[in-house]
């Protein structure tokens, strides 16, 4: 994570029912902004011959929201009033909108435990697919015992969509990723710039900065490190790399990618709500598959979110509005599972939004069904890893090989750290889970049933297939 947490100057984003945005307009000062574009083309990939490929299948339009669903909308504060009065005088007026500021939302990858310095990743140029397959972490979740029995479920029928970064697509329009990767490849065609000038540092008179010094590890140089301009490749395949731990896990499931997050791995909170939003939606678009003729996304779903929004204490939910969609989903039975954070530098700290809605249980659906998760260390698997935020579950997340999708660097793997890695592999967990015809509200009881107790009260339940 690079510098402090940051909020759209001037946004704000409101859920409410959709009759309230006129009156809302009509009695406040501020100017409701129309929805962005939706894609019109995602690409599926398709094996003729044997090789895979890409291909562009158009989307109809999006037929009307279900009557569940809550109006999402941007607002543009149109005085020199704070946003914050603002969005509480909304939330006060019309008690069923929830308004909050439009934060920062960051992806949860940049750390490395084993690298010379917490923010890089480190090239390895002789790993393989044997290595990729066989490092340690699939064996602390169960899954190369639970690849011996004859007879298993792995995620056939399950939908998986990853919100995170991509590649984008190359002078050919198709995607610059092995199509082996995923199964659906979606270009959100709008990206929050990387250095927006609307960004601005988030400051709050509410919650005083901690008195602990912040703990920093030795920094050192290897000829492994990876450049800034590497790092730049790599973080443009973060969301081909927790696939790729997805698709280990899960090989039965779908995993779609939505490419969402800039090359810096942030957007905005609007953006995250609106891409969750169309994903749901998709389900209910008569578009197939045209190998399988099977839908595009089916239910059960399952969300990755390896990113998230500053949450400074337990009781402060700094963007209701998130929540809002996320409780919406999450009572459609979706299942989110979402990365704790990687702030802690060697002490605790809170989940960041939306893994803390199921940490501290904000409302029942989301303490069901959203499962946070946390990074456990190499060294010791009952225990936190030194960067990791807390959360009810863990998985392996110091020093993973990781397949990136592309040859970058000179190969096509690296290692990397990060609570991200740990929420892709309790993804492909989840993905098993649903395949055997587990409910979605009974996915995390069974996740405590069957994780490693920790050895010490500070220790952490880790996962298990």
């Amino acid at each position: 994570m690079h510098g402090g947490w940051n909020r759209l100057r001037g946004h704000l984003v409101v859920a409410c029912p959709e009759a309230l945005l006129d009156s809302l307009e009509q009695f406040h000062s501020v100017r409701c902004l129309l929805p962005p574009p939706r894609p019109q083309t995602v690409f599926v990939s398709r094996r003729p011959g044997g090789a895979w490929r890409w291909e562009a299948l158009p989307l109809p339009p999006v037929r009307r929201s279900p009557p569940w669903f809550r109006a999402v909308r941007r607002f543009v504060v149109e005085t020199d009033e704070p946003e914050r009065n603002v969005a509480r005088r909304l939330s006060e007026a019309a008690p069923s909108a929830h308004a909050s500021l439009d934060f920062q939302v960051r992806g949860q990858a940049e750390v490395a435990h084993g690298s010379p310095t917490p923010e890089s990743a480190i090239c390895v140029p002789d790993a393989d697919e044997v290595d990729f397959a066989s490092q340690p972490a699939f064996e602390q979740i169960g899954l190369l015992q639970y690849e011996r029995v004859k007879f298993r479920p792995r995620g056939e029928g399950v939908t998986v969509v990853i919100l995170d970064s991509g590649p984008g697509l190359g002078p050919d329009g198709l995607p610059r990723l092995d199509p082996g990767c995923v199964d659906v490849y979606v270009d959100w065609p709008q990206r929050v710039p990387e250095n927006f000038p609307v960004w601005v540092p988030l400051t709050d008179a509410e919650d005083p900065p901690c008195g602990l010094a912040e703990r920093w590890r030795a920094r050192a140089w290897s000829p492994l490190l990876a450049t800034d301009a590497q790092m730049q490749d790599y973080r443009a395949h973060h969301g081909a790399m927790v696939a790729s731990l997805v698709r280990r896990v899960a090989p039965g499931a779908r995993v779609v990618l939505v490419a969402l997050l800039n090359r810096e791995l942030a957007t905005a909170t609007y953006e995250l709500a609106e891409v969750l939003r169309w994903a749901y939606e998709l389900a209910s678009l008569p578009v197939r598959h045209p190998d399988t003729r099977a839908p595009l996304v089916t239910l059960p779903l399952a969300y990755n979110l390896s990113l998230g929004v500053d949450r400074s204490q337990p009781e402060t939910v700094q963007s209701c509005a998130l929540l809002a969609v996320v409780d919406e989903l999450a009572r459609q039975r979706a299942v989110l599972v979402a990365a704790s954070g990687n702030l802690s530098q060697g002490r605790p700290e809170n989940c960041l939004e939306p893994a803390a809605y199921g940490h501290f249980g904000d409302t029942l659906a989301t303490q069901t069904q959203v499962i946070p998760v946390a990074a456990t260390s190499a060294a010791q698997p009952d225990r936190y890893a030194w960067f990791s935020n807390e959360a009810h579950f863990a998985a392996p997340g110091e020093d993973l090989i990781l397949d990136c999708g592309a040859v970058l660097a000179g190969s096509r793997y690296v290692r990397w750290s990060g609570t991200s890695f740990a929420a892709g592999l309790v993804t492909g967990v989840v993905a098993v889970l649903l395949s055997t015809g587990l409910s979605p509200e009974m996915v995390k009881a069974r996740l405590w049933e069957r994780a490693a107790r920790p050895s010490r009260w500070d220790g952490v339940h880790a996962v298990r297939l």
